[in-house]
């Protein structure tokens, strides 16, 4: 039991009874509710009636006797308490809970570098184990076709596919004017005009077909995916297929899989087409009409140039989709998280574009194709 007074010089409060955790609660709100706003001045604790203390009770003789007076410049006096409570009181110093300020010390250049590393190649390898771990479900899946969710893989087709083609044919008619503009210019220097022709065929083909039309499927599906995901990720989508026992990375990813392989490919024929087609517009300038254009064409491509484009472009297709789902599955909470897995795809979808091509050019260079 408890009875707080007020004395006119000095503001006591008589404690009574056993200060359990069954009673302390009572006793705290008592207590704050009566030195509320009370600043200074003198506060009188009288503990002779009491009984016992658990943790509980002592932490609220500590607040009172140590805590509340260094917070608001008061004098306190504790009289009455029994012996054997105030050994369990005096081993605690109100010094050990101010918060201490720590300058914070910013990190050197070579520590920034070092911790940026680290991360880069931690992330760096889950990204790889992702991508090897989603590759095996894929293989998987393709051994047996009645699993597929063919619905689900043509509805993300079309969206990342055929909803693309005009800013595809647009970016590969622009990049076949561009290439045989500039190559024509030096070309014409030297009377071989016509050659303009083979380097817009190999260069369309196997370089830029490919790399231009990944590049807009990164930055327009590979985001989307990692949004569509991230979104799922943040309502906790992802945490009730898991709970209906249906695995992520079959249910979400292989069909994105699915789609970047099949659809990569056909945009890039698409972006080959018109920029041989551009080509030809701009070889017009330069007296190479369309006849000569393709005959000229037909003797400096083969297949092999074809079928290493769509390949790169196949490889392309499954890389972006991967890192778009890696990143979407990846997302923290809150809108904002969804946004920056959203960009993080891009990103690593367009280095690993770059670094995957270098790779190609090395490996076509060694088989001599």
């Amino acid at each position: 039991m408890s009875k707080t007074t007020a004395a006119p010089a000095a503001t006591e409060i008589r404690l009574a009874g056993p200060l359990t955790h069954r009673t302390v609660g009572a006793l705290w709100r008592e207590t704050t509710r009566r030195l509320d706003g009370k600043t200074g001045g003198a506060l009188r604790i009288d503990a002779s009636a009491v009984t016992q203390a658990d943790d509980s009770g002592i932490a609220l003789l500590f607040e009172l006797a140590r805590l509340w007076p260094q917070r608001n410049g008061a004098t306190v006096e504790l009289v009455g308490l029994d012996a054997r409570l105030q050994r369990l009181l005096d081993g605690f110093d109100a010094r050990d809970f101010a918060a201490r300020q720590t300058p914070e010390q910013q990190p050197g250049l070579v520590e920034s570098l070092g911790r940026t590393a680290a991360a880069n190649w931690a992330d760096a390898r889950a990204l790889i184990e992702f991508l090897g771990q989603a590759t095996a479900v894929l293989a998987a899946t393709l051994l047996r076709p009645a699993r597929i969710r063919w619905r689900t893989v043509l509805a993300v087709a079309e969206e990342a596919g055929a909803n693309a083609v005009g800013i595809t044919l647009l970016v590969g008619f622009l990049m076949g004017v561009i290439i045989a503009f500039q190559i024509a210019v030096v070309a014409q220097q030297f009377g071989a005009v016509i050659f303009v022709v083979n380097g817009v065929t190999i260069a369309m083909l196997r370089e830029l077909g490919p790399l231009m039309t990944a590049i807009i499927f990164a930055g327009r599906s590979g985001a989307a995916f990692a949004a569509e995901i991230g979104t799922q990720k943040v309502n906790e989508e992802v945490n009730a297929l898991v709970t209906f026992g249906l695995e992520p990375v079959s249910y979400l990813v292989v069909p994105r899989l699915l789609a970047g392989l099949l659809v990569l490919p056909l945009l890039a024929v698409l972006a080959d087409l018109i920029g041989l087609f551009g080509g030809a517009l701009v070889m017009l300038r330069f007296d190479i009409g369309f006849l000569e254009f393709y005959s000229q064409m037909l003797s400096a491509a083969s297949m092999t140039d074809v079928f290493i484009g769509l390949i790169k472009a196949a490889v392309f297709g499954l890389v972006i989709a991967g890192v778009g789902c890696y990143r979407g599955l990846s997302t923290g909470l809150g809108a904002a998280s969804v946004g920056l897995s959203a960009t993080r795809a891009v990103v690593t979808s367009i280095v690993l574009i770059v670094v995957i091509d270098g790779l190609f050019a090395v490996l076509i260079n060694r088989l001599g194709f």
